[in-house]
C-alpha cells in the first residue's frame, strides 16, 4: 500500500476506536484533515511570500505552542493558584497539564508511524522518509490541547485563537503542512475533550500542611 494513502487511514480508523462523543469529534476532524491534503501545496506556496508582519505575527504564534513556554506557564499558573486557594484555577490547569502531555504523547506516536516530510524538505506533500516528523504538527496538538481547556472550563471561545496563530506560525515558518496542523488542533481537541470529561484523571486532595496525589486508573 502507498504511504500517501496511510495519512487518512489512520483518522479514518480513530472514530471506530473512540466512544459515541469522541467519535463524532474525530469524524469530523477526519473529514477536515482528508480536505485539507489536496490543499497542502498550494497553502504552502501561498504563505511563503515576503510579509515582515506576517512573519512578526508567525513568531508570536509559535511561542504559543513551544513546550519551554507552554508547560512551564501551566504550572506557573496552577502553582500560583494553589497558593491563592483558587480551587477551580488550580484543577482547570492540572487538567491542562494533563491534556499538554497525554496529546504530545500521541502525536509523538503519530510522528514517528507516519514519517512525512516537512514541506521545508519536500517538494510534494506525499514524501515520507524515515526520522521524518512532520505530521501532526505538535505545537498546534499541545497549544490546542492546553487552550481548550481553559477555553471550555470557563467559557472563552475567545482563547481558540492562540492555537490557531500556532497553525498560522507552523505553515509561515515552512515547518508544517496545512493538513499536518489540522491534524494537530484534532488530536489537541479530542484529548482536552476527553481529559474534561473524565473530569482530569489525575487529582488533587488538600491536606493541613500540602496536598496528595491521586491517580484515576478506572472509568
Amino acid at each position: 500500500m502507498k504511504r500517501r494513502f496511510l495519512l487518512p487511514l489512520i483518522f479514518i480508523a480513530l472514530p471506530l476506536r473512540a466512544g459515541f462523543a469522541q467519535g463524532k469529534t474525530l469524524l469530523f476532524g477526519t473529514i477536515a484533515v482528508a480536505l485539507a491534503l489536496p490543499l497542502d501545496s498550494q497553502v504552502r506556496d501561498w504563505m511563503q511570500g515576503a510579509s515582515p508582519t506576517a512573519d512578526r505575527v508567525a513568531e508570536v504564534g509559535n511561542a504559543f505552542g513551544e513546550g519551554k513556554y507552554l508547560a512551564p506557564g501551566v504550572a506557573a499558573v496552577g502553582l500560583g493558584s494553589l497558593a491563592l486557594g483558587k480551587r477551580k484555577l488550580a484543577k482547570v490547569s492540572l487538567e491542562a497539564g494533563e491534556a499538554f502531555l497525554i496529546s504530545g504523547a500521541i502525536t509523538n506516536l503519530l510522528k514517528t508511524v507516519t514519517m512525512r516530510k516537512r514541506p521545508s524538505e519536500a517538494s510534494s506533500p506525499f514524501e515520507f522518509q524515515w526520522g521524518s516528523r512532520s505530521f501532526p504538527s505538535g505545537h498546534v496538538t499541545v497549544a490546542t490541547a492546553v487552550f481548550t481547556v481553559f477555553a471550555r472550563e470557563y467559557g472563552i471561545k475567545v482563547l481558540y485563537i492562540f492555537p490557531l496563530l500556532t497553525a498560522f506560525a507552523r505553515i509561515r515558518k515552512n515547518a508544517h503542512w496545512l493538513s499536518d496542523t489540522v491534524a494537530g488542533g484534532l488530536v489537541g481537541y479530542a484529548v482536552a475533550s476527553a481529559v474534561i470529561r473524565k473530569k482530569g484523571f489525575i487529582a488533587l486532595a488538600p491536606t493541613g500542611d500540602g496536598f496528595i496525589i491521586s491517580f484515576r486508573i478506572g472509568g
